[in-house]
């Protein structure tokens, strides 16, 4: 066994009814910075030592398995809101509170949508004078903890924004870098659920020895273990808009992470995203692939551009998160982020991501194998003309069939097939079918059909 000295390595543990979680933090040669291991105990094994005791005594123990940060919280992709979207920095409190009962009253919440988070700006550009971050009190006169209770109590979950390096992507709150712990703890004592961690103003250049990539694995790793020593469990949403995190470790670290820059409130934005994070498959339940929030309801694309924007992201098993104003929007907008058939794919268990099988052209074949063992197609115009998209139940992933029953999730109008797939499609939209094998049982002897 080594020798660890204290100037290497300072280690804690937990008790719990379970065992015992330890958190190592070890100096990485390359930053000079701790790295932690956070370690758990293997399935049956009953702890012979006492927490608290010396750090030679964990070593004492049997070997340990690292533990992925909370581990089944975001078993199929999170669903909720954010405000930057639709009101950038100017989100106050009243904004938030007035948001969240939206989510109840249009139907929302009982649809799935869950967290209610604040994006950058909600913070003063100075810590306090014990080095917490400070509410903006024109915003938050209350501070955070009342907010997050009140979203508590409407039965929703409370989300907050923080960035990696020195200051917020705007410049104009300050970040988390070199107080990941301290924030995480005071996240944590706020009741906060979600954890947006932006990627803005990493001081690389303090870090010669290392590479970025290498300098953004291990601060992603920092933060995410400061959040999980807190013991609140708590989603981490990676924003690293250089997405160079190596997904084998992101997913271990993260429960979701960006695939794609800032969205805005544009077709070719939403198509740029929607192409950037299609052929990212590493992905599955417990940390999923965001190709940036929804911008239904904003004005800047039709409803059916709209609707484009839901399918394709439910067919991407992606995070939904609206970024439109809940409280004042349209019938027709809240009929779609409501679409319980389309949000039922998105939020599938087998948590697989559709795939496209034919792209030429801009007509899309997209399809997304269901934990019942149907498929999701969509069939995805992005050209300016109206057009027919063909594919076939063999090429979708469908086999050992003779009939199909097609189920439009958007008109909910339904179809067979002995196994051509086919519709006109206008431009910009989607048509989105969900398809199972139709049974055809024998008619016996005798009897009547019906």
């Amino acid at each position: 066994m080594p020798k660890w000295t204290a100037a290497a390595v300072s280690g804690a543990a937990r008790s719990s009814a379970q065992g015992i979680t330890v958190v190592l933090f070890v100096v990485a040669p390359l930053t000079g910075m701790f790295q932690a291991l956070v370690m758990q105990p293997p399935a049956g094994y009953t702890p012979s030592v006492r927490v608290a005791g010396e750090l030679s005594a964990l070593f004492s123990m049997p070997r340990y398995d690292v533990m992925p940060l909370n581990a089944g919280l975001t078993l199929t992709p999170p669903m909720g809101w954010n405000g930057y979207n639709h009101f950038q920095r100017a989100v106050t409190a009243a904004t938030v509170e007035s948001e969240a009962r939206a989510i109840v009253t249009s139907g929302m919440k009982a649809a799935g949508y869950t967290y209610v988070n604040l994006d950058g700006g909600w913070d003063l550009p100075r810590r306090s004078a014990g080095g917490t971050l400070q509410p903006d009190p024109a915003k938050f006169p209350q501070g955070i903890r009342p907010l997050a209770d009140y979203v508590h109590s409407l039965g929703l979950k409370f989300g907050i924004y923080t960035s990696a390096g020195l200051q917020n992507c705007a410049g104009a709150s300050a970040g988390s870098y070199g107080h990941y712990g301290l924030d995480a703890a005071t996240f944590a004592a706020w009741g906060v659920d979600y954890i947006k961690l932006d990627w803005c103003y990493i001081p690389y250049g303090s870090h010669p020895k290392a590479t970025h990539r290498q300098l953004n694995e291990m601060l992603a790793a920092q933060m995410g273990y400061a959040l999980a020593f807190t013991g609140r469990t708590m989603v981490l949403d990676l924003n690293n808009p250089a997405n160079d995190l190596p997904r084998s470790s992101t997913r271990v670290r993260a429960n979701m992470w960006r695939t794609t820059p800032d969205i805005h409130d544009s077709f070719p934005s939403m198509v740029w995203n929607f192409t950037h994070n299609v052929s990212q498959l590493e992905r599955g339940p417990g940390g999923w692939n965001d190709p940036d929030m929804l911008e239904i309801g904003n004005g800047g694309m039709s409803d059916s551009e709209y609707q484009s924007q839901l399918s394709l992201w439910a067919e991407m098993a992606a995070p939904l998160i609206a970024g439109n104003d809940l409280a004042t929007m349209s019938p027709a907008t809240r009929s779609i982020l409501t679409n319980l058939a389309v949000i039922a794919v998105d939020q599938d268990r087998l948590g697989r991501q559709g795939y496209p099988v034919a792209s030429a052209n801009g007509h899309w074949v997209l399809t997304k194998a269901l934990a019942n063992g149907e498929r999701a197609v969509v069939l995805f115009n992005q050209t300016n003309t109206s057009a027919t998209i063909s594919t076939t139940a063999a090429q979708v992933g469908l086999h050992g069939g003779a009939h199909y029953t097609l189920l439009n999730l958007w008109t909910g109008a339904a179809t067979e097939t002995t196994g051509v797939i086919s519709a006109s499609v206008a431009p910009h939209s989607v048509v989105f079918y969900g398809i199972a094998k139709r049974v055809i049982r024998p008619v016996a002897a005798g009897s009547q059909s019906v």
